[in-house]
């Protein structure tokens, strides 16, 4: 009668065949973590651009696909996962910077300078992260940025117009009303780039500034 094969185990100085990601699989007992994957995906997306594919991004990572499948997810999930992060790490150089503002101009105009940076430092990944899904839910996917950064926003709006006793309750859509300039102003100068950052940034400062102020209207042509 003949014997049943045997599943035949790899010696750990046995050289892997070609194409295995080494130190990496469930028969070794090694997985990369859920950072270790992120940053690896952050990493390959900064150096080819916002088109690469789960599967490069897996083998930057030394992995396999289904173990990139089971530490992050889909495309879906891996755009989310790195949307957070993006915004996460823009929102801490906005506030870092805001905190040295003389006065809410100043700091209006802080914010939006380091949101331009931010994008311009990460343009692979900005526009990786703003259209590198496949969900046919393309409201939940355009608001990925959006709904986190409008969250950060949004109490420093109330609290600016309660300062000065204007109704707080205009916070949540002029929070995401910013966050919308902010983003497609962003996707356009990184497309056209025909005006300097300090520029879009001065243009951009005065328009928000003339929506957050309390002041009257001048009239056309008045001083």
């Amino acid at each position: 009668m003949k014997q049943p094969t045997k599943t035949r185990r790899r010696k750990r100085d046995e050289p892997r065949r070609p194409g295995r990601p080494a130190g990496r699989s469930n028969v070794d007992g090694v997985i990369a973590d859920r950072e270790t994957l992120l940053a690896a995906a952050e990493r390959l997306i900064r150096k080819r651009g916002p088109g690469v594919s789960l599967d490069a991004i897996a083998v930057e990572a030394g992995v396999t696909k289904p173990i990139l499948y089971r530490g992050v997810g889909d495309r879906d999930a891996l755009v989310q996962a790195l949307a957070l992060r993006l915004s996460a790490r823009m929102a801490d150089a906005m506030t870092k910077l805001v905190e040295d503002a003389v006065g809410p101009r100043d700091a209006l105009r802080r914010l939006v300078g380091a949101y331009l940076d931010g994008a311009a430092a990460e343009r692979h990944l900005y526009l990786y992260v703003t259209a590198g899904g496949t969900s046919e839910d393309r409201v939940r996917q355009s608001l990925l940025l959006a709904d986190d950064a409008a969250r950060r926003f949004e109490p420093g709006i109330a609290a600016y117009r309660t300062s000065r006793g204007a109704a707080a309750s205009v916070a949540t859509v002029w929070s995401y009303a910013f966050v919308g300039a902010l983003h497609f102003v962003t996707l356009w100068w990184l497309r056209e780039s025909v005006l300097d950052i300090e520029q879009v940034c001065d243009q951009l400062t005065e328009l928000l500034w003339q929506g957050l102020s309390r002041e009257e209207t001048r009239k056309v042509g008045g001083r």
